[in-house]
């Protein structure tokens, strides 16, 4: 890293499995996108891999921001986007697309997820993270007080879109496969960060029960509704698996397939 390298609003272990992630996803043909990119942390990082090939940044990696003039990395460009999840960028000129801890402040992921679609060139991935509303203690906290953890009581007030109060979408991993499945999304999968102590404990301590809720629910649907379960099946099996219930993000993958 630089030594002026722009700070993050993520957590530091989130930066470092999407970075991970992303990088080896990428070489020095790909053309990526940083949605909602902050101030560029990142877009900075993501430079420096693509300079470290001898490429050059600004013709690989470009960024969006509601507010770009808060952007600071300034060997790529960051066009201005609004509140529609739009991605002001022609279609199928996109390698990746990555958005870290964007979605959970956007009124229309699933319109996020359409426009990443179209974006994208046949063969090239999207990537995001989101906090986890399904670790135990989250879990735990919306049985007790109505509130998933980060999905506190929400804001109408424009300056909070950013803060913990602006998080109005509190979807979770069934929801966002069925979102990248139904528009042709192929090979998802979840991926955790930094498990949260106090859900890994928890975690541990029902797992039991956990697991044979999951075989309950299992076999309640497939009696209920045999091909909704044969769609649902491996959702419903990861739901309760033990990184699930202890990550503190949500990271999802997935590739639009290959014509």
């Amino acid at each position: 890293m630089s030594d002026s390298s722009i700070k993050s609003a993520s957590h530091k272990t989130t930066n470092e499995v999407m970075f991970g992630l992303i990088t080896s996803r990428i070489d020095a043909s790909s053309s990526v996108l940083d949605f909602g990119a902050g101030h560029g942390h990142m877009c900075q990082r993501l430079g420096e891999f693509f300079e470290r090939t001898g490429a050059d940044p600004k013709k690989h990696l470009v960024a969006c921001e509601i507010t770009p003039e808060v952007f600071r990395y300034e060997k790529v460009e960051c066009r201005k986007i609004g509140v529609n999840s739009e991605i002001p960028f022609a279609a199928e000129s996109l390698s990746l697309i990555y958005a870290i801890e964007v979605l959970e402040h956007t009124f229309r992921p699933y319109d996020f997820f359409n426009e990443a679609y179209s974006k994208l060139r046949p063969g090239g991935w999207l990537l995001f993270s989101v906090p986890n509303s399904l670790h135990f203690k989250s879990r735990l906290l919306f049985l007790l007080t109505g509130f998933a953890e980060m999905f506190g009581p929400p804001s109408t007030d424009v300056k909070n879109a950013g803060r913990i109060c602006g998080h109005i979408m509190p979807l979770n991993y069934a929801y966002f496969v069925y979102g990248l499945k139904r528009l042709g999304f192929v090979d998802v999968q979840f991926h955790k960060d930094r498990s949260k102590r106090s859900s890994y404990g928890l975690a541990l301590m029902f797992y039991p029960i956990l697991r044979l809720a999951s075989a309950w629910y299992d076999r309640r649907l497939k009696a209920y509704d045999h091909e909704v379960w044969l769609e649902n099946r491996s959702v419903v099996n990861r739901v309760n698996r033990l990184d699930m219930l202890s990550s503190r993000s949500c990271i999802v993958v997935a590739r639009k397939p290959c014509r």
